[in-house]
């Protein structure tokens, strides 16, 4: 903030020196010009961020695509036994509204889709990049906005084979996050 108010006296006093030598008409024109070019160097904050989706499935069958908030992630994705997980390929880009903790999913089956409100879990990292999509069984989505660590979520996977009442077939050797991504400095 105390650069932006440093660069409106500096920009303000050229104005001031530049407009004394010059005619009353000229100075009427370029006060409007410069008027107009402070006002449009305000920085807004984007009501969109543009990220890249990873999608996960973690079901028992094949996932042909994915799509968030209408946009496509394309991916074949195999089904698994339970306890596995499939995909992992990254997307560019899907949009996002900035904050938002829901999302529209649909998911295609290829003979048939579904498509479901999935919670965007919190809190989204200053530096965003990515759009992690969890396609669980049950017809359950969540979604995750992360920096880093991009990988499937053994939470998650425990959690909805307890759900549906599945017993776990697979023990997952790959990398896996434990669960959410948490601040580093313990602010909820």
């Amino acid at each position: 903030m105390k650069s932006w108010t440093q660069f409106e006296t500096r920009a303000s006093d050229a104005a001031t020196f530049v407009t004394r030598r010059m005619s009353p008409f000229v100075k009427g024109g370029l006060g409007l010009v410069m008027a107009m070019t402070l006002i449009s160097c305000g920085a807004k904050e984007p009501s969109q961020i543009s990220v890249s989706g990873i999608p996960y499935n973690y079901t028992d069958q094949t996932v042909f695509r994915v799509s968030v908030n209408g946009q496509g992630i394309r991916l074949l994705m195999d089904a698994v036994n339970p306890g596995g997980v499939s995909g992992g390929g990254v997307v560019c880009c899907i949009q996002i509204p900035v904050g938002a903790t829901e999302a529209q999913v649909e998911v295609d089956l290829g003979s048939t889709k579904y498509t479901t409100r999935a919670k965007i879990e919190k809190w989204w990292p200053d530096l965003a990049h990515y759009t992690v999509v969890h396609v669980l069984p049950g017809k359950k989505v969540v979604i995750e906005v992360r920096s880093v660590d991009t990988w499937p979520r053994q939470d998650l996977m425990d959690q909805q084979l307890t759900t549906v009442g599945l017993t776990k077939q697979v023990k997952f050797s790959g990398p896996m996050n434990t669960g959410p991504m948490e601040r580093a400095d313990g602010v909820k």
